[in-house]
């Protein structure tokens, strides 16, 4: 049996990537594990056949897809091998990356926004936006499990949305909202108990609204 040409192999694999982005485009979900998988694939062909390295575009669409997957230590080797890291938005999305390290809450968000002002190809930024409506996913099920109550101009820092946007996430978890103060429902992890590090995550997160509600100041 011939070996397949590793052209022919590249062209599969970019022509399924584009499948991805054409149905999301139709209204379905972006699947960004799959899209993952298929650009981990790609930058195997593209190494086995030669000296030159997968296209910049599709390491920032591998980036940002395992950053979103919260896989930050496959991240923070994939950063380490980049050959280019200077192109298609690779620094400002690494930025969000260092910011989930370090688990800064407000710098994620602001990084996303500055990866987002650049002129990137509607395909990264879908996969942007997918970053950071995961990001607030995972903000909002540690606030699930942590608090009782919260204001809501805090809850809409920590989900990075607006007012209205995080009225209308509110109603979509069944939190209660009443005056200024959220209740969120209490979660329970489907990992069971916590692990260290979500504890830190926890920890950090309570500095963070500590410090959101003695300023009272709302920065979207």
């Amino acid at each position: 049996m011939a070996i397949p040409n590793a052209q022919v192999e590249k062209k599969g694999l970019d022509d399924k990537i584009k499948q991805i982005f054409h149905e999301h485009q139709g209204g379905q979900a972006l699947d960004v594990r799959q899209l993952v998988l298929l650009c981990e694939e790609l930058e195997l062909v593209s190494w086995s056949s030669g000296p030159n390295a997968m296209d910049a575009a599709y390491y920032a669409l591998f980036l940002a897809g395992l950053l979103t997957l919260r896989e930050l230590n496959r991240a923070k080797h994939l950063w380490r091998r980049l050959p280019e890291k200077d192109k298609n938005g690779l620094p400002e999305i690494w930025a969000v990356g260092q910011a989930l390290w370090k688990r800064e809450v407000s710098q994620a968000y602001v990084a996303i926004a500055a990866a987002e002002a650049l002129p990137l190809n509607v395909e990264i930024k879908a996969v942007l936006g997918e970053l950071k409506k995961s990001i607030g996913l995972y903000n909002a099920s540690l606030l699930g499990r942590a608090y009782a109550s919260v204001p809501t101009a805090v809850v809409a820092q920590a989900l990075g949305l607006s007012l209205d946007d995080t009225l209308k996430f509110c109603a979509s978890r069944q939190w209660r909202v009443q005056g200024d103060l959220v209740f969120p429902t209490k979660e329970v992890s489907a990992n069971g108990p916590s692990t260290e590090a979500e504890l830190e995550q926890l920890r950090q997160l309570s500095s963070y609204i500590l410090h959101l509600e003695q300023r009272s100041v709302l920065k979207i």
